[in-house]
């Protein structure tokens, strides 16, 4: 019997979150209030009783190891129950990636974006325990609520009750008894200046909500930089200029305005041929403080 299980904590919980979940699980299984549930508010009991004591724990502790050391088929019943994503334990939210295109303006100046995803989150209805208020909790009779059961030397997730030891009559309606559902997010994100291309922002606790009171994963922001007037190529920034052979020939020099708005004055040549034209320090700042080379192209048409 596994009493950090019955209590729903971790193995490292500490003496505060065990009397917090005892009081949980006391209040809503006890004898006077629930009758049916006497056996379950027992076990509960003996659990407390056994984690509270520090001697009693550690007692408990060393022979869950030792037993665990020993039962090489609980261990690999414990990866295929993984695997096959059967959790009893506190497991962590999956973190999100989203792509986010913006210009070299936005990047370079720093925005600010809308963005919108799916993530799963806790059942608001059910409050992530996947019960109603018709909901009743039963030990599962195939494996006597451990979760598993005996093939061979191996110990697999009870496929009757999906590895939790227990079977909930009448779940919420709403997340049918998973208490995770999966809902649109919307967010107003702040992108500071000076990131560079595929640099990914993080937005924590973004991303989906964890099971059995994990933590929550988080949302990653990749960002992408998108074509437009200025394009990004490592610090440098680009952009082209088109001007008919006529012009070219007319003029000796032209006019370009730069990502800070500044008018630059190039000297160009009588040539019929895309020239580049490189500008000092005049680029993009990264997030570091550098700066690349502002690159003009003129483009004779």
């Amino acid at each position: 019997m596994d009493y950090y299980k019955i209590l729903g904590v971790s193995r490292n919980a500490t003496p505060e979150e065990i009397k917090k979940a005892f009081r949980q699980k006391a209040k809503k299984y006890h004898p006077d209030i629930n009758p049916e549930y006497s056996n379950l508010f027992k076990q509960i009991t003996q659990a407390y009783n056994t984690l509270i004591d520090p001697e009693k724990r550690k007692r408990y502790d060393n022979s869950l190891k030792a037993l665990e050391k020993r039962d090489f088929g609980k261990i690999v019943g414990d990866l295929i129950a993984e695997f096959l994503g059967f959790h009893t334990k506190p497991v962590r939210g999956e973190d999100i990636t989203v792509n986010l295109e913006i210009s070299v303006e936005e990047g370079y100046y720093g925005t600010e974006k809308s963005i919108v995803y799916k993530r799963k989150v806790k059942c608001n209805h059910c409050q992530g325990k996947g019960l109603s208020s018709n909901s009743r909790i039963n030990l599962c009779t195939k494996c006597g609520g451990k979760g598993r059961v005996k093939k061979g030397f191996l110990e697999i997730p009870c496929i009757k009750c999906f590895g939790r030891g227990f079977i909930i009559k009448n779940p919420c309606k709403v997340c049918r008894g998973r208490g995770i559902i999966k809902k649109v997010e919307k967010k107003r994100i702040q992108i500071p200046a000076g990131l560079t291309d595929k640099q990914k922002v993080v937005v924590e606790k973004g991303g989906n909500d964890g099971l059995n009171g994990g933590d929550t994963g988080n949302l990653y922001l990749k960002i992408r930089f998108k074509k437009g007037r200025f394009i990004l190529k490592g610090r440098d920034i680009i952009t082209k200029i088109y001007l008919s052979k006529d012009y070219i020939k007319e003029n000796r020099f032209i006019s370009v305005t730069d990502i800070e708005g500044q008018s630059l004055k190039i000297e160009i040549g009588s040539t019929d041929r895309p020239t580049k034209y490189r500008i000092k320090n005049k680029g993009y700042r990264d997030y570091t403080g550098k700066r690349g080379d502002f690159i003009v192209y003129l483009i004779p048409e």
